[in-house]
Order: structure tokens, then sequence, then C-alpha cells
């Protein structure tokens, strides 16, 4: 059995793709390949992974139409097309795995139209318009949130819910182990702070200005995980040794499962990779949505609050003394904490990769009958 998984543009669309990998060779699926961007981040993520890997163009869909751009993109997405029919004819799939974005929408729309069994996964709560239309081609459609099917009514009998795959084999330790590897105090409180797999400056800013807030007010008894991306990087991991914040600056953390593990609270964007890995973890969030009007992170930050899994606060009306508040809330109720805990691990789907590697191996065998 031969499988294409499409998937680019940030780790909350890569990530969940090779989880479900993962738990494809698991099933016994040996020849699994991966479409993605020609972008760095795409390169560098997959990069480190064993799979054989195809790259196409970075080409996403102009929000609004500028001749110029249309001009540009239709020419790209020929050249995609032109360039996803060779892979389909090099690889030969049983079936194709897209999880939406621009990397994804050209090869699964050829593949449909070759008449090869197409399913593509919705990460977030309300989809993206590549899923939109790939829907229409697509032979099934798995959803993260039980309330996305709402959203492709028009094709409900496609519709299975599977969850966000997660990256299980990345996501264990301990507390204690994890907090001696990032050099922590096993025993402090812990906080920790990530701006999504490119690092968001906003929240960076505002985070480290909340977490000087806190040691002052705690007297450096609560410590940090600060997770920047590469831009922000040292210019954060200076402003932490100047003022003597205590806790660690990355970059990137390979071992994220150090970081879930040794935290009490997170401050996070609301990418459905992010939140579904801090629900595993069972951990209390302070959600911070990417503000792009057609970003989806605000309706998975609103799901997970209307939970009582998480704070939903928006980048134009949060500040240092608001965030910082809101952290020191859940650090010193252990009850209310405790509550949004409990309330995240009930979101969390540890079986979602299984789940939809099922569905892929049913839909692949279904389509060599």
């Amino acid at each position: 059995m031969r499988v294409i998984i499409a998937a680019g543009g940030s780790g909350g669309h890569i990530f969940p793709a090779v989880a479900l990998a993962s738990e494809l060779e698991k099933a016994g699926v040996r020849e699994i390949f991966f479409v993605s961007s020609k972008r760095r981040l795409d390169r560098n993520i997959l990069g480190k992974e064993r799979y054989a890997c195809f790259f196409l163009s970075v080409n996403p869909m102009p929000l609004r139409f500028r001749p110029v751009r249309a001009i540009v993109f239709l020419l790209k997405l020929l050249a995609d097309a032109l360039a996803s029919v060779y892979i389909i004819a090099r690889v030969r799939p049983d079936a194709v795995v897209g999880f939406g974005g621009y990397s994804s929408g050209t090869i699964a729309g050829c593949a449909g139209l070759l008449g090869i069994p197409v399913l593509i996964h919705e990460q977030n709560l309300v989809p993206g318009r590549a899923n939109r239309i790939l829907s229409r081609l697509a032979d099934r459609v798995a959803v993260s949130f039980k309330a996305s099917a709402g959203h492709f009514r028009r094709h409900a009998a496609k519709v299975v819910y599977s969850g966000n795959p997660l990256r299980l084999d990345m996501l264990s330790g301990d507390r204690e182990g994890s907090a001696r590897r990032l050099d922590l105090a096993p025993d402090n409180p812990t906080v920790l702070i990530m701006g999504g797999s490119q690092g968001s400056s906003f929240l960076n800013r505002t985070a480290s200005e909340a977490a000087l807030r806190i040691r002052e007010e705690k007297h450096g008894a609560v410590q940090f995980i600060h997770l920047t991306g590469k831009k922000d990087h040292e210019s954060i991991k200076r402003f932490y040794e100047e003022n003597d914040i205590p806790g660690r600056v990355f970059s990137f953390l390979e071992r994220i499962d150090d970081a879930y593990a040794a935290s009490d609270v997170a401050i996070s964007r609301s990418g459905a990779a992010a939140v579904f890995e801090l629900a595993y973890y069972a951990k209390p969030m302070v959600l911070v949505p990417y503000p792009n009007p057609g970003n989806n992170q605000r309706f998975n930050a609103e799901y997970f609050s209307r939970a009582g899994a998480a704070v939903y606060r928006e980048e134009s009306d949060l500040s240092a003394g608001d965030l910082a508040r809101e952290v020191l809330e859940m650090l010193t109720d252990s009850r209310r904490r405790d509550e949004f805990a409990q309330a995240a691990a009930r979101l969390s789907v540890p079986e979602a990769g299984r789940v939809l590697a099922e569905q892929v191996i049913d839909l692949a065998k279904r389509g060599t009958i």
C-alpha cells in the first residue's frame, strides 16, 4: 500500500501529518510519501523525518482579487498541477491524504480528479478555504472537532470524527525528569510560553513583560519556558538575563514533551496542534489567537474557552499586566487550575492518529477492490 500525505505551511499542518504517518507505519503501511511546500519551515521539519518528500511552490490563494497576484497564483497553480500529476504517476498511490492549506490543495485535487481515493483532514474548528473546496472531491472528510461537521453539511455522509493526530512518540516524560533536562527546578511553578512554529513577536514581547511582573510579584519563585521562534530569540533571551527572570529561552525545542511535562500553565497561540497537545497533558491555557481575520485560531480558542479548558484573550485588548494577572490567578488558585486541567483533558483525543490511519487504510482498500 502506498500513501501520499500532503501537508505544509505551518507546524499545525505538518505535525499531525507526521503523527498519521507514524500510525500508518504501525498498521503495516511501509511506503509513505510527503508532499509539502518549499518553505524553509516545511523543509526543516520534514528534513528530520525519514520519509521521501516532494516540494511544491509556496502559493497561497489570494484573499482579494488583484490582477497581478491572480495571474501569479494561476501560473504557480498550473506548475504545481503538472508536478502533482508527475508525483502521482511516479508514486501510484492507493490513497492521498490532505491536511489543508495551499500545500495540500493541488495534489489532493489532482488525485480526486484522477479517481484516486482522497481523505482530507481539518485540524481547526472552522475549515479553511482549501478544505472547503476539496470536500467536494474528497471521499472522506475527517475532523478534529465534532462541531466541525456542521461546516460540511452538503457532504455530511463523508464526514468522520477522528480528533487531531498527536505525536504520541514525542509526548512522553515525567515532570521531574523533564525539568532537570531543561535545567529547571522540578518543584517550582512553571509557565510555558509559545507562539507557534514560527514564533509571535507580539506574544514574545507581551509575555516576557508579563514574566517580569510575575517575577516581581512572586520574588522569582515562578520559572518560565519561553519558545520564541528564530526571529526574536536573542532579544528575548537577553531580556530574561538582564531582568534576572528565572527560566529558559529557546528558539525551538526538539523535545517539546519536556516543555509540556514540566509546566503548570501555558500561554499559547491557538493552532490546533498546540491546543490538542496541551489538552493531552491536561494543561490550563491562556490562548491568544493569531489576529488575522481569516485565521481559524480564534474559533479554536473560543471552543476551548467555552469548554472551560482555557482563558481566551485577543491581542487587541491584552496587556502585559492583564496576562500576568491571568497567569497568577491560575497559579495561586489550585481549585480553578484543576478545573481548567480536567476540562482540557476531556478535550484530548489520544487515539486520533490510530483512528485516522484506520480510515485511510479502509479508503485505500476500497479503492483497490
